[in-house]
């Protein structure tokens, strides 16, 4: 799943004629039409790495209803405050639904995450941040 700021997953799914769903669903889970699955991309360091929509797509809410639940959830818990700083940072946490589908390279010794896009054939380059 994609844990994301509720003010920003609301005006996505507000986007694409979504609903909130955390009566029915779960806290957090919105739906949307399940003939209308959202082109979805997140973009790091310029380099934009789509969703794929049977991954964003969790499927429908019952075996006959036409909405679909959505692989992005509100959730309030994702503000952190640093040791030195008594600002909040909030964050998103950007989990399985991003990660199937890119490589992902953890560089340790430099504090730093890298992404390339899937291929058939040999990987790209990661991109760092």
């Amino acid at each position: 799943l994609i844990h994301g700021l509720p003010d920003d997953v609301a005006a996505l799914y507000a986007a694409i004629g979504g609903t909130d769903a955390s009566d029915t669903v779960g806290d957090g889970y919105y739906t949307f039409p399940c003939d209308n699955v959202p082109s979805v991309t997140f973009t790091f360091s310029g380099t934009s790495f789509p969703i794929a929509a049977d991954t964003l797509n969790l499927g429908p809410i019952s075996s006959d209803s036409s909405d679909c639940i959505g692989g992005i959830l509100a959730d309030n818990s994702n503000t952190d405050r640093r040791a030195n700083d008594n600002d909040p940072q909030e964050s998103w946490v950007i989990g399985n639904i991003f990660l199937k589908d890119v490589y992902t390279v953890f560089d340790l010794d430099n504090t730093r995450v890298g992404f390339a896009t899937l291929r058939s054939s040999l990987p790209s380059t990661p991109m760092f941040m």
